[in-house]
């Protein structure tokens, strides 16, 4: 299964570097063309190593990870972002130099300025973790309960022990009843072994997890493992009481109508309240038809950051925070963690305080 995993991984940098090398080709080749005076042997020499860096440094680290590694990957996901920034800001002012004219060099140097600003603000913003609180009221609860959702954490990495250790400070301090963990605790971009998780051990409360995508890359057994390790309970297409209501945990598939076929095999009592965990925001209606009151899920990371939510937004309607029908919820988390570069802009990393209160 480790090396189905490791060929996996290397066929998709490939075809990634593919589209990356051809994306900094653009913004490097643009540069240029602003700023003149460039060696051209410079620019393809800068191609080619920013290309190659990201598929490089992920391989890298899932074959041995180190400081250094880690170190390298944080740069090439960085820069990753950065590009991407780059194009929108060259797009941008080719549109504005067909209204204005606007001097290459000038143009070439706001450019620059631009989205330096920018890259800075969005890895501080994707540094900070906020507390978020949704309140929903819940027929037949007896009494008031507090609980905690993460998702999308994405321990690897990135984000390592330290940012755990962050998230668990946070939690002690809100002291829910309950945590509820939607999906892609993990990354998949180092290796997860049993201690990977360790910090959610000084938690009080009992921790519930269902999984996501992105636990599968990283070793779907490994992610278990370090679960047991954490003394967090793993919901695996099953019910679990707890106080008041019931969790339900479906795990995450590609099937068609996963969430339909499995909530459908799970028994659970209709009259009581219930609290749907399920990694990606979608099949509402089919939870609802089966009795959920409340659905919390995550995935989207509410595009992370611009423009990437509009084409988010197409994939999953669902984008982000919370959505009702008749006496019915969905929450989606904009997620605690960031995947690939740790920018955020025009989102934030959270942690969820849902409130649920009974409704007369």
């Amino acid at each position: 299964m480790e090396k189905l995993r490791i060929l996996q991984l290397t066929l998709f940098a490939s075809f990634f570097s593919m589209g990356y090398l051809a994306l900094n080709y653009l913004v490097f080749t643009s540069l240029a063309s602003f700023l003149g005076g460039i060696n051209s042997n410079y620019i393809y020499f800068f191609i080619g190593i920013v290309s190659v860096s990201f598929p490089v440094s992920m391989i890298i680290e899932q074959k041995s990870s180190s400081a250094l590694s880690r170190l390298f990957y944080m740069f090439s996901t960085t820069w990753m972002g950065i590009t991407l920034y780059f194009l929108w800001a060259i797009i941008i002012i080719r549109i504005i130099q067909i209204l204005i004219p606007i001097p290459l060099e000038m143009a070439g140097l706001v450019i620059i300025g631009l989205v330096s600003i920018i890259s800075v603000y969005s890895l501080i913003n994707a540094h900070n973790i906020f507390e978020k609180k949704v309140t929903i009221p819940l027929k037949n609860l007896k009494h008031p309960l507090r609980l905690v959702q993460l998702s999308d954490v994405h321990i690897g990495s990135v984000r390592n022990s330290g940012f755990l250790k962050r998230v668990v400070s946070k939690i002690e301090k809100i002291n829910p009843d309950a945590v509820l963990i939607t999906g892609d605790l993990a990354d998949g971009s180092s290796t997860i072994n049993e201690n990977s998780f360790y910090p959610f051990k000084q938690l009080k409360m009992p921790i519930f997890f269902t999984s996501g995508n992105h636990d599968g890359y990283s070793g779907i057994e490994n992610v278990f493992k370090a679960l047991k390790n954490a003394s967090i309970h793993v919901l695996h297409n099953e019910m679990a009481e707890f106080k008041d209501i019931q969790i339900v945990g479906v795990s995450y598939s590609m099937k068609n109508e996963n969430l339909k076929n499995a909530i459908g095999d799970i028994k659970f009592d209709h009259e009581k309240p219930s609290v749907l965990m399920y990694h990606l925001p979608s099949e509402w209606d089919a939870a609802r038809e089966n009795g959920i009151n409340i659905q919390l899920s995550g995935h989207t990371h509410h595009g992370q950051f611009y423009p990437f939510n509009l084409i988010v937004k197409l994939m999953f309607p669902y984008l982000g925070g919370l959505y009702q029908k008749e006496n019915d919820y969905l929450y989606v988390s904009s997620g605690t963690g960031t995947w690939g570069p740790p920018m955020r802009l025009g989102s934030r990393n959270e942690i969820t305080l849902i409130e649920l209160k009974r409704k007369y």
